[in-house]
C-alpha cells in the first residue's frame, strides 16, 4: 500500500503530540543535538573516551574541522586525539554547539586555550585569555609566566610580568624554586622591579641550586654558573649598578657564584677606575650601569559602610582587646587599618583645652589556619579626638585567599583609666569588581557595640 504524503494538518498534529517543548533559540536547538546525539555522523576518541558529534556543525565553526571532514585528506574513520584531555574536549564541543563555555580554573583555561588555538577558534581563544587575565594573582602569576611561549598572549604576559615585578621581593623569596628558565629571563629583562639588585642577584644565585636538583645535576659552582650562562641569564644581572657594600654582601653570601677575578673587575668598575680591562669578564658580565627603577603600587581603600549607630566601645581594665576577622576571595597585601580615635572627654570642651592626645596600640595579624603571627606592630602617635586614623603596618603583609585572619587591637598602657570610642555597626561584606572582603566581629566581646575596624588599604 502506497504511503500518502503528510498534509500540513498531519504535521501540526505530530508536533503537538511531541512531549518535548521545542527550543525557541537556535543555540538551544543545536545544544539539543549535542545532548541527544541525534543524527551524529562522526566520532572522536580522546584518551579512550568517545565523543559523537556532527560534521556540519564542527565544519562551520572551525577551518581545521572543515579540512578534516571535507578536505582532500578527509576521512570517515574515528578521529583519534592524543594531546587533549576529555574534559577539555567536552568544553570545546560545548562552546562550538552553544557559543558559551564555563571555565573553572586558570589551569583549565590554559588547556582550553591550547585546544582553541589548535582548531583556530579565535573567539574561544579570546575568552580563555580574558578569563586568565581576570583571575591572575600572586598565587598563580608564576604558573602563568611558566607556560610555553606558544600559549602566551602578549598583553597577558605583559600584565602578569608587571604583577610579578610589583611583588618581586615576596615572590622570589617564597617561590623561586618553581620559576622556569624562560620566566626568569623575562623577569631579569625587566627595567622596573620592586627589589634591590643585590637581593635579585642573591635570589638568582640560589635559584640555580633548585635547577640543578631538578636536572639531577651536582650543585657545583660550575654547574650552577653554566645554568646562568647557557640560558643567557648571567649577562642580565647588573653587577655594575651595585655599591661596594652591596657587592661585598653578594660575594659573602652562601650561594655566591662570582669568581675572585670577576669580583675584582666589578669592584674596579664600581670605583670608576681607569684602564679596567679583562676580556673574559667583559664578554660574560653585563656592562649596564643603569639601575632598575621601582614600580609604583596601586593601592585600594576598602571603606566599610556604616549601617547604624550603637553605644561606644569602652576600653578599660576588663576590656582592652578588640578583634576583627577578615577573609578575601583574592590574595591581597594589607598596608594599613582605618580605626576611630577616642571620644573627647568633657574637659576638652572648655576653652583652650587640648584637642589632641597620644594614642598607643599594639596590632597583631594572625593566620587562623596555622595560628601564625604574620604581622605585629606598635602604633604610637599624637591624634585628634573624635576622628579616624590610618595605622600603617610599616611593611605590607600577605592575606591569602579563602582563609580567615584575626586582627587584634590591644591597649597595653594605663588600664586603670577607661576610654570610649565611637563605633557603628558596619557592612560585613565589601564587594567591588576586583575583590570581595568578608568581616566578622564575633570573636570580640564588643559584638553588640559595632565595628572597630572601619576600613583598610591594600594592593593586589
Amino acid at each position: 500500500m502506497a504511503c500518502l504524503p503528510a498534509t500540513s494538518s498531519h504535521i501540526e498534529e505530530m508536533c503537538l503530540n511531541r512531549k518535548e517543548v521545542s527550543p525557541t533559540n537556535l543555540y538551544d536547538r543545536v545544544k539539543k543535538l549535542l545532548v541527544s546525539l541525534e543524527w551524529s555522523d562522526c566520532t572522536f576518541t580522546v584518551s579512550g573516551k568517545d565523543f559523537k558529534a556532527h560534521k556540519l556543525i564542527l565544519t562551520i565553526s572551525s577551518p581545521v574541522f572543515e579540512a578534516m571532514f571535507y578536505g582532500p585528506l578527509s576521512t570517515n574513520q574515528n578521529v583519534l586525539i592524543t594531546d587533549i584531555e576529555p574534559e577539555t574536549f567536552q568544553l570545546l564541543l560545548n562552546y562550538i554547539y552553544t557559543d558559551k563555555v564555563q571555565i573553572s580554573s586558570v589551569e583549565q583555561a590554559f588547556e582550553l586555550l591550547y585546544a582553541s588555538k589548535k582548531y583556530l577558534l579565535q573567539s574561544l581563544v579570546q575568552m580563555c585569555v580574558a578569563y586568565i587575565r581576570e583571575n591572575v594573582s600572586i598565587d598563580n602569576v608564576i604558573d602563568i609566566l611558566n607556560y610555553p611561549e606558544y600559549l602566551q598572549d602578549k598583553q597577558l604576559t605583559s600584565y602578569s610580568l608587571k604583577l610579578f615585578c610589583e611583588h618581586a621581593s615576596y615572590l622570589l623569596h617564597e617561590y623561586k624554586n618553581i620559576i622556569s628558565y624562560p620566566c626568569m629571563k623575562l623577569i631579569l629583562d625587566s627595567e622596573k622591579i620592586n627589589i634591590k639588585e643585590k637581593d635579585l642577584i642573591k635570589h638568582v644565585f640560589e635559584w640555580t641550586t633548585f635547577q640543578c636538583k631538578q636536572n639531577n645535576d651536582n650543585c657545583t659552582i660550575d654547574n650552577r654558573r653554566n645554568i646562568l650562562i647557557k640560558n643567557g641569564i648571567f649577562k642580565l644581572l647588573r653587577f655594575c649598578t651595585l655599591s661596594l657594600n652591596d657587592l661585598e654582601e653578594v660575594v659573602k653570601s652562601t650561594n655566591n657564584l662570582l669568581y675572585p677575578f670577576e669580583y675584582e673587575y666589578i669592584k674596579e668598575v664600581i670605583k670608576k677606575s681607569e684602564n679596567v680591562t679583562c676580556n673574559n669578564v667583559i664578554n660574560l658580565l653585563s656592562p649596564n650601569e643603569i639601575p632598575r627603577s621601582s614600580l609604583k603600587l596601586q593601592w585600594y581603600f576598602c571603606h566599610r559602610s556604616p549601617l547604624r549607630s550603637v553605644a561606644p566601645i569602652v576600653i578599660d581594665i576588663n576590656n582592652f582587646i578588640v578583634n576583627t576577622r577578615i577573609k578575601v576571595n583574592k590574595p591581597i597585601f594589607l598596608n594599613s587599618l582605618y580605626i576611630p580615635t577616642r571620644m573627647a572627654p568633657a574637659v576638652t570642651f572648655r576653652n583652650n583645652a587640648p584637642k589632641l592626645y597620644s594614642e598607643q596600640l599594639c596590632i597583631t595579624v594572625v593566620s587562623e589556619s596555622d595560628n601564625n603571627v604574620i604581622k605585629f606592630t606598635n602604633f604610637m602617635n599624637t591624634v585628634e579626638y573624635n576622628s579616624f586614623v590610618d595605622i600603617d603596618l610599616n611593611e605590607p603583609c600577605l592575606i591569602k585567599k579563602d582563609k580567615w585572619y584575626k586582627i587584634s587591637f590591644l591597649w597595653t598602657h594605663n588600664r586603670f583609666t577607661s576610654y570610649s570610642y565611637v563605633v557603628e555597626v558596619r557592612e560585613r561584606l565589601y564587594k567591588s569588581q576586583k575583590i570581595s572582603i568578608e568581616f566578622d566581629e564575633s570573636l570580640s566581646s564588643n559584638v553588640s557595640s559595632g565595628s572597630f575596624l572601619g576600613g583598610l588599604k591594600f594592593c593586589m
